[in-house]
């Protein structure tokens, strides 16, 4: 770890001296932060991008002074079983690694290990390609990721015009890469969708595709698992279950008012919801161009409830028996290309989805008059507390809530 900070320090230096050597701490997090790239983020290139960060980080500071950080090598943050004494890996703490973030307890994201152990659908895990209208930002991304950043770390890591200020990004998505070697290993490498595609920030780099980042071994590194983490993934690789849409029907919220503007005065609409006519094996609810707000960060949590059960999201009782998950919109920001004018950070909206299979399985068996509630959940400041400015309620917007029926 001293080695590791050595050369972090050394990097710090040269920015010191030239905030725009590409050899230096700045000009690295400005892959990510900035112009320099930016970073892919909503579709399959975030994951080989970010691979690609990785990559290049670690080789400079590898050269930065040999020997001595010949080996170094980027240390991931277990954030799946990660337990000490403090909220971070006391690592975290020393001179070189330390960073202001939020103190402010947060629960670690409860998904993260079966998004890993149980998705075998590549775009379901990994992202879709630009443009495919069945979706964007992959089940990692758009839950626990964007969660990670935007209400458990905080500090720079809260918002993505500075996150890769805070060395702990480098070792944030060493582990988010550490779980997409470990899916691609469970699931026999699929070929990877976009592999022609060219990403930003690395154009001048001998491996510079999509394609050149499949995977680990030809990068010349592998990752070592703890025991924790052995156990963790010694779990049977569920068989694939190819999917094909059957139907989709609109969810119209209760009461026949308008879903966005329910949302921003309330922050919580309910939806009618009906075991659908046509039968199928996987019930998703899908929420339609969901804006990227770009003023700050939230979370809509999801629920399935007969309609006449009193809908109290505070109640852990409620929360276990009846929450389907969560969708996390880490906010957006305006950049520069070198090459072209401005545009967003990331794309302007998303999609998202609920899995409502089991809860329709075992609530609709009972005849019940079904709900399906959505809470807004502003994240807080990057200090923890609570939000400021104002909940970006303004910026809630979709288009529409549908259910999909798959075969």
């Amino acid at each position: 770890m001293n080695d590791y900070i050595h050369a972090l320090d050394i990097l710090r230096q040269r920015s010191e001296v030239n905030e725009n050597d590409p050899t230096g701490y700045a000009f690295q997090a400005s892959l990510h932060n900035g112009s320099a790239g930016p970073c892919e983020h909503q579709s399959d290139l975030f994951l080989p991008w970010h691979r690609a960060h990785l990559h290049y980080f670690e080789k400079l500071l590898q050269a930065a002074d040999p020997p001595r950080t010949q080996n170094v090598t980027i240390p991931y943050w277990d954030w799946i079983s990660e337990q000490t004494p403090a909220k971070f890996p006391l690592a975290f703490k020393k001179p070189g690694l330390k960073s202001p973030r939020s103190s402010q307890a947060a629960a670690l994201p409860p998904d993260t290990l079966s998004i890993v152990t149980t998705e075998t659908n590549q775009k379901e895990f990994a992202g879709y390609p630009n443009g495919d209208l069945a979706g964007n930002a992959g089940r990692l991304e758009r839950g626990p990721h964007d969660y990670m950043h935007g209400f458990y770390i905080g500090g720079a890591m809260g918002n993505p015009s500075t996150a890769a200020e805070d060395a702990i990004y480098f070792s944030f998505h060493a582990f988010i890469d550490l779980m997409w070697a470990e899916w691609q290993q469970r699931n026999g490498t699929p070929l990877l969708t976009s592999p022609d595609h060219v990403l930003r920030g690395f154009t001048t780099q001998p491996r510079n595709k999509v394609s050149d980042f499949t995977n680990t071994v030809d990068l010349d590194y592998e990752y070592e698992y703890t025991d924790r983490l052995k156990a963790a993934f010694a779990v049977p690789v569920p068989p694939p279950v190819p999917l094909s849409l059957l139907a989709t029907e609109p969810l119209t919220p209760l009461g026949g008012a308008d879903l966005a503007t329910e949302l921003r005065d309330k922050e919580i609409v309910h939806l009618g919801l009906a075991v659908p006519e046509t039968k199928g094996q996987r019930l998703l609810v899908r929420l339609d161009e969901l804006k990227v707000p770009q003023t700050g960060s939230y979370m809509l949590r999801g629920y399935v409830h007969p309609s006449d059960v009193l809908f109290q999201p505070d109640d852990s009782e409620f929360t276990d028996r009846f929450a389907v998950g969560y969708v996390a919109l880490w906010r957006a920001h305006p950049h520069l290309h070198h090459d072209g004018p401005a545009a967003a950070h990331h794309p302007v909206s998303r999609t998202a989805r609920f899995d409502v299979t089991h809860a329709l399985d075992s609530l609709g068996a009972n005849g019940a008059d079904l709900v399906f509630s959505l809470q807004f959940i502003p994240a807080p400041s990057p200090t923890g507390l609570p939000p400021h400015p104002a909940p970006p309620l303004d910026e809630v917007e979709l288009k529409d809530v549908r259910m999909e029926v798959y075969s």
